[in-house]
C-alpha cells in the first residue's frame, strides 16, 4: 500500500510541473499551430485594433483625351503620397446631362464630379451634394463673379478648378487680305465697315451708268481698295449651334450685346476697401442685334454632327474667316495661318462669355473625407499651375492674372479685383434663354419684331426679380 501512495504521487507531482511549465513558458502547441494557420480569421479587439482602412474613391468627368491623361497622371501623384486609390471615369457629354442626373438621384454617383460651374447650385438646391470649404485648398482666391456661381444659401457648394473664355479664331491670311490690315475691329462700327466692304450688294455693284456719273465724269473707286486684296469668303463667322454662350459671345464681341454698369445707390465706394454684395454695380445689359440683318446669310453655326473636316479644316483653308469657340478648344486645334484673339484683347464694350468648371462633392458618398483630400489637391494652386503649363488649362487662382499680361488672357468684367462688377454673369441670367430666339431670328424662323418681343420679356423678367429682391 505505501508502495501505491508513493506512486500516485509521483505521478501527480509530474503532472502538476508539467502544467507549470506550460503556464509559464507562454507557448501551448496546440493554440500556436491554430495561430500560424492562414485559414484562422483572428479579429482584434477594438481597444487594439489600428487605423482604419482609407476608402476607395471614384470620381467623374468630361474631358478631351489629353485633358484626361493630364488628370490621371496628378491622380496617380495623389495616390502614391496618399495612399488613396481613385478610380477616374471620363463620360461623355450625353452621359454628362442624361445619366449624371439620374445617379444623382438615385445615389448611384460616383463621389466627385467635375460639373459645369453653373449646375453646382441646381445640384445643391435638389440636395444632391455637400458643401465645400473655399479656403481648404486656396479657393476663396477666386474672383467674386465665380464665387458667386458656387454659392447658395450661405454656404459654397462647388471648388472651382478651371476658367474657359470663349475666343475669337481667325484666318491671318484671309481677313488681313479683306481688310488690307491685321488689326480686327474693335466696335460694331468697325465690324459694319468691314462687312459693307465685302458684302456681295456692295462689292458687286453694277458698273455706273453715264446718267450716274458724277460731274466730273470720273468713276469713283470700287468699295475695296486694289490694295485690300480680295474680300472674305462667303461664310464670315461660325460657332457651335448649340452652344447658346458662343453666340452670346459673338454678339458681345461684335459690339452688338454689351453690359452696362450702373453704380448701385448707397454712396461712393471707399478705395482699398473690398465691396460688399449689396455695393456692386448694378448690371443692365443693352442689345441692338437688329443692325445685323443685311449680313445674316455670312453668318452660319456649326450643328452637332458636324465634322472636323466640317469646322477647323475649313477655317484653315480661308473657307470660313472667324470663329467664336472656347478657349480650351483654341488652344488645342488652333495653328497656323489660324490666329486666337486673348479674350481680353478688345476692350469694353467688346467682350466675351466666360465659363468655368467645378469639383463637387456628391451627398451619398461614403468617403468624405478621403474625397475633400483629393478635392483640395486637385484645386491647389500649384496643380492649376501646372495644368497651364502643360495644356494651357486657365486657372481659377486670382494670383494668374497679376500682371499686365496674363490680364489679357480674361475679358475686362472677368479679371480679378472688379469686385464692382461682380454681378455681371447674376444679371445676365436669362439671357441663354433669349439667345434660343436670337439663333432663331438669326435662322430666318422669327421676325425681327418678335425677336425684339422676346427682349422686352427677358427684361421685364429681369427688372420684377430684381424690384422682389430688393423688397426682400
Amino acid at each position: 500500500m505505501p508502495q501505491f501512495k508513493k506512486t500516485l504521487v509521483t505521478i501527480m507531482m509530474v503532472f502538476v510541473s508539467l502544467l507549470l511549465l506550460f503556464q509559464f513558458s507562454g507557448s501551448v502547441p496546440q493554440q500556436a499551430e491554430q495561430d500560424a494557420s492562414p485559414e484562422t480569421d483572428v479579429k482584434p479587439s477594438p481597444d487594439n485594433a489600428g487605423p482604419k482602412p482609407l476608402k476607395q474613391l471614384k470620381v467623374a468627368v468630361q474631358l478631351p483625351p489629353m485633358s484626361f491623361i493630364q488628370l490621371r497622371r496628378l491622380n496617380q501623384m495623389f495616390m502614391d503620397e496618399t495612399g488613396i486609390y481613385v478610380e477616374l471615369i471620363n463620360s461623355s457629354v450625353q452621359q454628362v446631362e442624361e445619366e449624371w442626373p439620374k445617379e444623382m438621384q438615385m445615389e448611384q454617383s460616383t463621389d466627385i464630379l467635375l460639373l459645369d460651374s453653373e449646375s453646382v447650385i441646381p445640384y445643391a438646391r435638389k440636395g444632391w451634394i455637400l458643401p465645400l470649404d473655399p479656403s481648404m485648398s486656396g479657393g476663396d482666391a477666386v474672383p467674386p463673379w465665380l464665387s458667386d456661381r458656387v454659392r447658395w444659401n450661405g454656404y459654397a457648394w462647388g471648388m472651382p478648378v478651371q476658367l474657359d473664355p470663349y475666343v475669337l479664331v481667325w484666318n491671318k491670311n484671309i481677313v488681313k487680305s479683306a481688310g488690307g490690315a491685321s488689326a480686327l475691329p474693335g466696335d460694331w462700327s468697325e465690324w459694319k465697315r468691314l462687312f459693307d466692304e465685302n458684302s456681295p450688294a456692295v462689292a458687286e455693284e453694277p458698273p455706273a451708268t453715264p446718267d450716274s456719273l458724277p460731274s466730273s465724269g470720273t468713276i469713283p473707286p470700287p468699295a475695296i481698295s486694289p490694295g485690300a486684296g480680295q474680300p472674305l469668303p462667303p461664310q464670315w463667322f461660325a460657332w457651335h449651334a448649340d452652344d447658346h454662350r458662343a453666340l452670346l459671345s459673338l454678339l458681345w464681341r461684335l459690339g452688338l450685346l454689351h453690359p452696362e454698369f450702373v453704380p448701385a445707390q448707397g454712396g461712393p465706394e471707399w478705395a482699398g476697401r473690398q465691396t460688399e454684395s449689396t455695393e456692386a454695380s448694378e448690371v443692365r445689359w443693352k442689345q441692338a442685334l437688329p443692325e445685323l440683318e443685311p449680313y445674316l446669310t455670312h453668318f452660319q453655326g456649326w450643328s452637332p454632327e458636324s465634322s472636323h473636316m466640317d469646322t477647323w479644316e475649313k477655317l484653315n483653308a480661308g473657307e470660313i474667316a472667324f470663329a467664336i469657340v472656347p478657349y480650351s478648344e483654341a488652344a488645342l486645334e488652333a495653328s497656323a495661318p489660324l490666329a486666337v484673339e486673348p479674350a481680353g484683347e478688345a476692350g469694353p464694350p467688346a467682350g466675351q462669355w466666360v465659363t468655368s468648371r467645378s469639383y463637387v462633392l456628391a451627398s451619398h458618398t461614403e468617403a468624405e473625407q478621403e474625397a475633400r483630400r483629393w478635392i483640395a489637391y486637385m484645386t491647389q494652386w500649384s496643380v492649376q499651375q501646372e495644368w497651364f503649363e502643360t495644356l494651357s488649362v486657365l486657372p481659377v487662382h486670382e494670383q494668374a492674372y497679376l500682371s499686365q499680361s496674363s490680364e489679357r488672357l480674361l475679358p475686362e468684367p472677368f479679371r480679378p479685383k472688379q469686385e464692382q462688377k461682380r454681378h455681371i454673369y447674376k444679371e445676365a441670367e436669362g439671357l441663354e434663354q433669349w439667345s434660343i430666339a436670337a439663333s432663331r431670328w438669326m435662322a430666318g424662323q422669327i421676325e425681327t419684331k418678335q425677336l425684339q418681343l422676346e427682349w422686352l420679356q427677358h427684361m421685364n423678367t429681369k427688372t420684377e426679380n430684381r424690384t422682389t429682391i430688393n423688397r426682400e
